[in-house]
């Protein structure tokens, strides 16, 4: 991955000495975004005047130039207000009207250990001539990155581009490649030999394919306990929760988070992704799938810990053993002691039911200091 520059921005401002664009000379390039002064920026941010983004420099990857757009307080809408958004843009210069640009790309912090970034997976977008851009509308919450031991009031944001080449005759550049090709897999159901009933919803799949992504279905397909059924029943999982987790066995790729029939009310919205994402997360538990529970336990502690949820998100980082994500839950609740929907008697005797003794006794000592 080619070095494709640097932007700085300093109290809001991008500094004029990193305002020339830096090609990478290649088809994949980072681009770092280096924050200094963040709380000057936010402030500025919150001003009805100054609201709006802070473009970095432009950085050039496969023939093209590219922005980054970084918004300290999202304006567009009141309850996004608690996060920064962070997203990726074709300069319309390096475009001519009707073209359409593939690429592949992902945002990272690079200086913030204990911060999770996004869920870490390249997103394949199209850019095309005066479009509005892609990217991560709810990139990091602002308490997260505030409280962080590493902020120093400031921040690196790093975004990795690939510009895909349209290739005639390949699949791979096309559509990207063996990911493509096992989520083709797994919707055809060619070659299917076992068939997994999840609440009377039947999903067919590949033996081969579940033993080499998990030990579990390794063990239960190919081990002593398999017993050759081609039909396999599975309780205490809702099928939409088991789809996500094949989704991801076969191509890597976190399941979409989209939930059509609550995009109206963003509260609601929020409230069933984190109940979705707790059941993905305790399902790729049950079945070894390392990677996509710590994506789950990212994404969750980044943005969905909030006062109608902390109490369900403790209880399975407990039970799953997600430090990360148990942190972060501690943490919520000593910092917003005074929020009644917590602390009514209904919210605490949530807290205690899903809590082992040991984080009651973690959660007491942190009131304690």
């Amino acid at each position: 991955m080619a070095f494709a520059g640097v932007s700085l921005i300093v109290d809001g401002k991008l500094c004029d000495s990193t305002s020339s664009p830096v090609d990478a000379g290649a088809d994949s390039g980072y681009h770092l975004l280096v924050v200094r002064g963040y709380s000057r920026a936010r402030e500025k941010a919150l001003s009805p005047a100054d609201r709006g983004c802070i473009l970095s420099s432009p950085f050039i990857v496969g023939g093209h130039r590219w922005n980054l757009e970084f918004y300290p307080v999202v304006c567009d809408k009141e309850e996004d207000d608690e996060f920064i958004s962070v997203f990726l843009t074709l300069d319309p210069s390096s475009a001519t009207e009707g073209e359409s640009v593939e690429t592949q790309f992902v945002f990272s912090f690079i200086d913030q250990p204990e911060l999770p970034a996004s869920t870490r997976n390249r997103q394949s977008q199209r850019f095309a001539k005066y479009d509005n851009g892609h990217g991560e509308e709810r990139f990091a919450k602002r308490e997260v990155l505030e409280r962080s031991r590493h902020m120093n009031d400031g921040f690196a944001i790093r975004c990795d581009v690939v510009v895909v080449k349209p290739d005639a005759n390949t699949r791979e550049h096309e559509h990207g490649g063996i990911q493509i090709h096992f989520g083709d897999l797994l919707h055809s159901t060619e070659g299917a030999d076992i068939t997994f009933d999840v609440g009377g919803e039947m999903f067919a799949a590949h033996r081969c394919v579940l033993a080499a992504r998990s030990a579990v279905f390794k063990a239960q397909l190919f081990g002593a306990m398999d017993d050759g059924a081609c039909l396999v029943k599975i309780n205490r999982i809702e099928a939409g929760v088991f789809r996500g987790l094949l989704t991801f066995i076969y191509t890597g790729a976190m399941p979409d988070l989209k939930m059509a029939d609550m995009e109206d009310d963003r509260a609601k919205e929020d409230e069933g992704k984190t109940a979705w994402l707790l059941q993905l997360l305790e399902a790729a538990d049950q079945y070894d799938v390392q990677r996509l529970k710590s994506i789950c336990e990212e994404m969750l502690a980044g943005r969905y810990i909030c006062a109608t949820t902390v109490a369900d998100i403790l209880g399975v980082a407990e039970r799953r053993r997600c430090l990360l994500l148990k942190h972060e839950s501690l943490e919520f609740i000593k910092t917003r002691t005074k929020l009644p929907s917590i602390f009514t008697p209904d919210g605490l005797e949530q807290v205690i039911s899903n809590c082992s003794p040991s984080v009651l006794k973690e959660l007491l000592s942190k009131f304690a200091t």
